[in-house]
This record gives structure tokens, C-alpha cells and sequence, in this order.
């Protein structure tokens, strides 16, 4: 089959299969986790009566996962149509573990951050892990008094189903003035080795018209909106995260390049610089410090609640672990060496 390219993305090219194939191969791409090509399907289907609202559901979550993945694939640091830089760089942190943090404030005062950190590839399941199993969030998510209060009061999974694909319900309690805010994160998972070479994680708000077992926002909160996306992809050797590293990473083991953004509307009138400051500089560092810190945890099975949660996902995590070696495998075989993209850090990096 002949293919076809929008944006970073290498998308089929249409077939000639009737509507029920098309709507039956797409259920089966969607069940082992390959939306984007699921929708690209349905996409052709002609008589759109046919599609369910699952088949909705799988058009409107593609394109924001297409749209996830190209803006990750796009360098913050790089001026793009002569427009300044919208993305400002909080923090470049090397040692211990090798990470930017980046930020920008929409028109619409919405704050959007942007982490890229290198890790080695046995961090990736405590890391997904760590983010995965929402019931543990208050075990080790950051908390402040000062100058504001700012906390996990509460979490809940609403629902799960399949792998990587849940409803998370998160609390967050503030300081008065403000009402409390409620977050609703529907998580979805999916592989895109074939057509980019990594695995993407998407998270958004949904509404109890989504879904019916999201409950209806208490009169006491307020329920933010949000959407956050997540790359895992070889880590390339001359990445600006590992340009000035002093961290010692395994001899042999492959690295990872793992890219988030997340943007939140909190729905306040203004920002106050001062929280706005606090924000960037001190909330989103710390919270990336302390989900690496667990995921060590983790790794070096000192979270036995976490490994746990692991044990009894084993299917959705020996899933991952599979596609990553996959997807490493291929881009040796792509580019005829032992490291093809990824791999230890050169002698004078370190």
C-alpha cells in the first residue's frame, strides 16, 4: 500500500474496501492500540451514518494526537517563519539527570509547559508507572503552603479499559480565594512505531457527554481544561540534553528521548506574576525532580505499592517494554549500527 505525508506523520493511502471493512479493521487497529491508523480508515468510510460514537470518539482523539506528536517533534529552542521564539527556557538542569523545562502563556492565559529529559531505557516502565497509577499520586506528588497552597487532595480512577486507556479524576486543593479545581484526564495510549518511530501517550479533558461515568463538576469546583502529550523516542547522541551531561548512564543501555507538553487552563481572569512565577520556576521543576526520584524508587524496588500496580498490569507493561525494543531494534537496522539513534553517551559528552 502507498503512503502519504501530512505534517511529520506517514499516513496510508486510501483503499478500496467497502464501509464495513473499513469499520471492522478499524475496531481491530484501535484494540491493539493503533489510533492513528484506526482513524485514517474510518476516515474513509462513505456513508458516515455507520460510525458509532466510539468511531467519533477515535476521529476527534486522532487529531489531537497527531497534533501532540508534531509539536513535540518541533526543537523549542528554534525560530520558526521569522516569528520570535514563543517558548521561553525556565530551566536546563544537568548532573543527575539531564532535562529542560520550558514555558509559554497564551493570549488566552493558558500556561504551557514543555519538558524533554534523556533517560535510559530500563526508566521508562517506573516512569509510565509513576504517571499511570493515579490511586498512588499523594504518595509522592509535591505539595506547597507558600506563597500559595497547592496540593493533591484527592484522586480517582473512573474507568480503564484495555491498555494504557483510562478516565483519571484529579482534586486539587487551593488557598482562599480560589474554588478548588477538578481535572478530568482521559489517557490513551498509542503506537506509533511504524509510521514515526515512537509511542505516544495523549491525555485531554472530557465531559460527561463523553462519557457517562465522568461525574458532573461539583458547585464548589471548578473543573479545569487540559491536554498533555507524551513522545518516547530514541534519544539522538547529539541531543542538547546530553551536550553538557555529567550524568553517568549505563554502559550499553539504549536512551530515550521522552518529550511532554501539557497545557492547563486553570480558568482564572489573570494570573498574577507572582504565581505565574512560581509556576514556572518552582512547580514544574520540582514536580519532574520528584516523578524521577520515584521512578528510581521504583526501578530499584523501593516503591513496593508501585510494583504492586505493575504486577498486576503486567499485560500493559510487558506491552510497552515489547514496542520500545521494537522500535530500537528497527532504527539499529534502519541506520546499520549498534546504536542506531540512541545508545550510550559519547566519551566527550560526559
Amino acid at each position: 500500500m502507498g503512503t502519504t505525508t501530512e505534517d511529520n506523520i506517514t499516513r496510508p493511502l486510501p483503499t478500496n474496501k467497502d464501509d464495513a471493512t473499513l469499520i471492522q479493521e478499524a475496531d481491530e487497529l484501535f484494540a491493539v492500540e493503533r489510533l492513528l491508523n484506526a482513524s485514517d480508515l474510518l476516515e474513509q468510510v462513505q456513508d458516515k451514518a455507520l460510525l458509532q460514537d466510539r468511531h467519533h470518539m477515535m476521529l476527534r482523539w486522532a487529531v489531537a494526537v497527531r497534533k501532540g506528536i508534531n509539536d513535540l517533534l518541533q526543537d523549542p529552542e528554534e525560530k520558526t517563519n521569522a516569528e520570535e521564539n514563543p517558548w521561553k527556557k525556565q530551566s536546563e538542569t544537568h548532573g543527575h539527570r539531564d532535562f529542560f523545562v520550558y514555558y509559554r502563556i497564551t493570549e488566552q492565559n493558558q500556561l504551557i509547559s514543555r519538558i524533554d529529559c534523556a533517560i535510559e531505557s530500563s526508566l521508562l516502565i517506573p516512569i509510565l508507572a509513576v504517571f499511570n497509577e493515579s490511586d498512588l499520586y499523594a504518595t509522592w506528588m509535591p505539595s506547597w503552603n507558600k506563597p500559595i497552597k497547592l496540593g493533591i487532595s484527592q484522586t480517582r480512577k473512573l474507568k480503564e479499559s484495555g491498555r494504557g486507556n483510562q478516565i483519571i479524576q484529579v482534586t486539587t486543593s487551593l488557598a482562599w480565594p480560589f474554588y478548588d479545581r477538578d481535572l478530568i484526564m482521559h489517557v490513551v495510549a498509542v503506537d506509533v512505531i511504524d509510521e514515526q518511530q515512537c509511542i505516544a501517550i495523549h491525555a485531554m479533558s472530557e465531559s460527561h457527554q463523553d462519557d457517562p461515568v465522568i461525574p458532573e463538576p461539583s458547585p464548589k469546583q471548578v473543573r479545569i481544561d487540559y491536554d498533555c502529550s507524551i513522545l518516547i523516542r530514541a534519544c539522538p547522541p547529539d541531543h542538547p540534553c546530553l551536550a553538557k551531561s555529567k550524568h553517568e548512564y549505563p554502559e550499553g543501555e539504549e536512551l530515550l528521548l521522552f518529550s511532554l507538553e501539557m497545557n492547563a487552563d486553570p480558568h482564572v481572569n489573570a494570573i498574577p506574576q507572582s504565581l505565574q512565577n512560581f509556576v514556572t520556576r518552582t512547580v514544574i521543576g520540582r514536580f519532574w525532580s520528584s516523578l524521577m526520584h520515584v521512578a528510581e524508587d521504583i526501578r530499584e524496588g523501593k516503591r513496593p505499592q508501585h510494583k504492586e500496580a505493575i504486577d498486576q498490569k503486567r499485560e500493559m507493561y510487558d506491552w510497552i517494554d515489547q514496542r520500545i525494543s521494537v522500535m530500537i531494534q528497527r532504527l539499529k537496522e534502519q541506520n546499520g549500527s549498534d546504536h542506531g539513534g540512541g545508545g550510550s553517551v559519547p566519551a566527550e559528552q560526559k
